[in-house]
Order: C-alpha cells, then sequence, then structure tokens
C-alpha cells in the first residue's frame, strides 16, 4: 500500500488547528469541520406507541399486550460546517450539511437503524454590514424553535412540541436586540402520498434576546412569537377539487428561554392553530384531509392548542437534571346524532399529556450518560354511536449515551 505524504495532503488542502479548536480542513479556501455524536437509546415501555418515534399511546383495551424493549443507534449523526471562500469586501458564507440513520420513519430495523437521512443541507449568504442573512436549503422550521430537554426520541412530536425541518428560502434581519426571520417553506399536503401544494407555505417569527445579567455574564433571556400560513391546495386540482381541499394550515406560537439563575434555566412553548401534522406531528398527527373523516371536519379542519415547559438545572459532580410538562389537545366534539358534523374525528386520539424527568452524568465534556423517566398518556373521543374508546397510557424507562466529537 502506498504511503500518502503530508505534502500531498497539503497540496489538497490544509490542515488548521489552534488551541482548544476543532482541526479545520480548507481545501480551495473552504472551512470544513467535521462534527456529530455516537449515540444508542436503550429503553423499555410498559405500554405501547404508534412506534420508536412516535408520542402517540395506543388504546389500553388490549390489557394483556406485553411492554416493548428497543435498542436504537438511529440518532447517531454525522455533519459538516463550511465556511467561505470569500474576500474581505464580500459577504459572508456558510454551510452546514448534517444526517442520521433514522429514515424509513424512524423505524429500526433488525441493526438498530432505520436508513440515512439527511437532517440538514443548506448554505447562506451573510451581509454583515446590513445585518441580513439569506438561507438557502433544508434546516429547522422558523416557527417555535425550541425542544424539550428529553431524550425521547420523539423529540415529544404530537404532544405539544412542534417543529420539523423543510426545505426553505429564509432572510433573517437583525433589529438590535431582536431578530425577524421570515421563510418560504416545502408543503407536502399529506404523509401517505406525493400530494404537494399548488403554492409554498410561509413562516415568519421575531425574536428578542437580552442579556441575563443575574445568571452570569453569558446568559441571555430569548422571547419570540412565530406565525406560519399553508393552503391546502393540489397543484393538479381542478377549481372544483380545491374547494374540496379544507381550509389552510395556520399556526401562532410563542418560545421562551429564561435563566432564573446561573444552575436554571426555564424553557418552553405555546401554540395554538390548525391541520399542523405536517409540521412536526401537530394535530395530534391526524390528517384532515382523509376521506375517512366526517364531513365537518373536513371543512372546518383540525384544531388544536398545546404547551410543554421545563426545568434544566447544572448539578455538581458533572451532574444535570431536567423535568418538563407538556401536552396537546383538539377543539372539538363528537356528534352521535350525525357523525358527518363532527368537528374532531369519532373514536380517534383526542389528547396527549406527557411528563419526564432525567438525570445525567457527563463523564467527559463529550461523553453523557442520561436515565429518564417518561410517562404518557392519550385519550381518544367518542365513536360514532357514542361508546368511548379505552384512553393509552404507558411508562418508559430510558437510558442514553451520547459521544460528541467535532
Amino acid at each position: 500500500m502506498k504511503k500518502i505524504s503530508i505534502a500531498a495532503l497539503l497540496a489538497f488542502g490544509t490542515i488548521a488547528s489552534a488551541q482548544d479548536a476543532a482541526p479545520v480542513v480548507t481545501p480551495g479556501g473552504t472551512k470544513v469541520q467535521l462534527y456529530g455524536r455516537l449515540e444508542l437509546n436503550s429503553s423499555y415501555e410498559d405500554g405501547l406507541t404508534n412506534g420508536l418515534w412516535s408520542a402517540n399511546a395506543l388504546s389500553n383495551a388490549n390489557k394483556d399486550a406485553q411492554g416493548r424493549t428497543t435498542l436504537s443507534i438511529a440518532r447517531t449523526r454525522l455533519g459538516l460546517n463550511l465556511e467561505g471562500p470569500s474576500k474581505e469586501d464580500e459577504p459572508g458564507l456558510k454551510g452546514r450539511f448534517e444526517a442520521d440513520f433514522a429514515g424509513a420513519s424512524g423505524y429500526s430495523n433488525h441493526n438498530g437503524s432505520s436508513g440515512f437521512r439527511v437532517r440538514q443541507s443548506w448554505g447562506s449568504v451573510n451581509y454583515k454590514g446590513l445585518g441580513t442573512t439569506l438561507l438557502f436549503g433544508m434546516t429547522d422550521d422558523v416557527v417555535t424553535p425550541l425542544d424539550p430537554p428529553s431524550i425521547n426520541p420523539s423529540s415529544l412530536n404530537g404532544v405539544g412540541n412542534i417543529g420539523n425541518r423543510r426545505p426553505q428560502i429564509r432572510v433573517t434581519q437583525a433589529l438590535g436586540p431582536a431578530e425577524l426571520a421570515v421563510a418560504a417553506t416545502h408543503d407536502r399536503l399529506r404523509a401517505d402520498d406525493n400530494v404537494a401544494s399548488s403554492s409554498p407555505a410561509v413562516q415568519g417569527r421575531l425574536g428578542v434576546k437580552l442579556p441575563a445579567t443575574w445568571a452570569g455574564e453569558k446568559a441571555n433571556l430569548a422571547l419570540g412569537v412565530s406565525g406560519l400560513f399553508a393552503k391546502d391546495e393540489a397543484a393538479n386540482a381542478d377549481d372544483d377539487n380545491r374547494a374540496k381541499r379544507g381550509p389552510s394550515a395556520n399556526l401562532i406560537g410563542v418560545d421562551l428561554s429564561a435563566p432564573l439563575m446561573d444552575i436554571l434555566t426555564l424553557t418552553g412553548e405555546w401554540f395554538m392553530g390548525q391541520n399542523l401534522t405536517r409540521y412536526g406531528d401537530g394535530s395530534l398527527g391526524l390528517n384532515h384531509t382523509s376521506s375517512s373523516n366526517p364531513q365537518k371536519v373536513r371543512e372546518d379542519g383540525i384544531s388544536s392548542m398545546g404547551f410543554w415547559a421545563a426545568l434544566s438545572a447544572k448539578l455538581p459532580s458533572n451532574l444535570s437534571a431536567a423535568t418538563g410538562i407538556g401536552m396537546e389537545s383538539l377543539d372539538g366534539e363528537v356528534n352521535v346524532e350525525d357523525a358527518s358534523k363532527s368537528t374532531i374525528i369519532p373514536g380517534s386520539r383526542e389528547s396527549n399529556m406527557f411528563i419526564f424527568a432525567n438525570v445525567g452524568y457527563n463523564f467527559t465534556s463529550a461523553a453523557k450518560l442520561t436515565l429518564e423517566y417518561f410517562t404518557l398518556s392519550t385519550d381518544y373521543a367518542k365513536k360514532a354511536n357514542g361508546d368511548k374508546t379505552d384512553s393509552g397510557s404507558l411508562n418508559r424507562y430510558e437510558l442514553n449515551f451520547r459521544y460528541d466529537f467535532k
């Protein structure tokens, strides 16, 4: 085998490193930094959900069902941070490519992963003098940008937390301590087919960040208000069919990150909206366009409200802890006299609620072990004939090992 000389490597690019900084490869002047994490999720559930990545508890009607044990590496992640090249008088260039192994809706196959999945792929142009940044590609939604400090693989989507990742064109403008972001985003109408919208969705967020001096020199209080609007019209629908698609998807949300002291932080989100299943399993993951839904649901859409709140603490001896609560519930009722006039789907999910608590231990600054207790309950609406469906509930015990590298 031929040996590769240092000179040959330098001909391709240079490797720069500094004290306390990650190595950076610079081929052609573009700085490329490798990062990622190795992660194992192991868990036991004494009830059943729709899958490892779902936060919907199945009905307890089958009380003899056994619990489930899972081990998965699907959240192992690999990414590249890119910067430049750009001259002194040119706008700054940045980019990111990130992938994990949670494809195919997160269901693990026999070896504990479920397929390669691109999480982020974007490039941005930053005009520093104007405070303006243009972003093109796939990244997180603009709306409700936070996640609860839980290790649950679902990120608690569908049970109070909302938001996902999607291709978009985004403009961000700094306004002193505030920041305004507006994006046109990809909007597929249904997850079970390839029906695409006739126009992109629009998302926006106004956020402000202020120094939280009571919690330390680098601590900040952050508050944001966001919203989205998406038309539920298929690109291939004629005028008559467009009228039958139902109402639009929309959301208004608030997010908060507030350091209470140097070791304790409060985070949370609240949202209210309609037809949000494609935005992180909002509306409890229910689709108002389904032909099995009553006519009233298709006409009015599925409205819901949700929230989550959590406390995170940094403790002595390399320990950390977090606890939180959240829920999402539908706005509507079942009409047992005429199911077609029901404003929610008879016999389907009506509300979800979770409570979690975890404690973590850092072996080093890059390696962490976390143990979490998580309880989930799902209530179901009445059936069309007025019968009640049993609620669902479960307890989940999870152990997570995570090794970050960069």
